[in-house]
């Protein structure tokens, strides 16, 4: 079965300066979403946000496969902060995938 396309979060902000402190919640939960996606269909590179600031500028906010652990860890904290335990569910699950393939890699070493 072939998984749906991920559609990056859109995010619109007049002030870059306070773009992580205004939707932390909503990137958090992006990044978890993003993760999951690329590691369902094996994509070393992911755009996980698109941000427009003042109508003018559009950047996209990509994140790569070695740095989906602690992109993991570090927004479990936020996400357990906020409450938001499905997503925590879902971090706590790939955080065990990721594991599970760094075990193998090692072993195979």
């Amino acid at each position: 079965m072939k998984a749906e396309k991920f559609v990056p979060l859109q995010i619109s902000e007049d002030n870059p300066n306070e773009l992580f402190e205004n939707h932390q919640i909503e990137i958090a939960k992006a990044i978890i979403l993003a993760i999951d996606y690329a590691i369902k269909t094996r994509k070393k590179k992911i755009d996980f946000a698109e941000i427009n600031v003042k109508g003018i500028l559009i950047i996209a906010l990509s994140i790569k496969n070695n740095e989906f652990d602690g992109l993991i860890t570090d927004n479990l904290k936020i996400l357990e902060k906020e409450e938001e335990y499905e997503m925590c569910a879902l971090a706590l699950k790939l955080k065990n995938k990721i594991d599970k393939q760094n075990e193998k890699v090692t072993k195979k070493d």
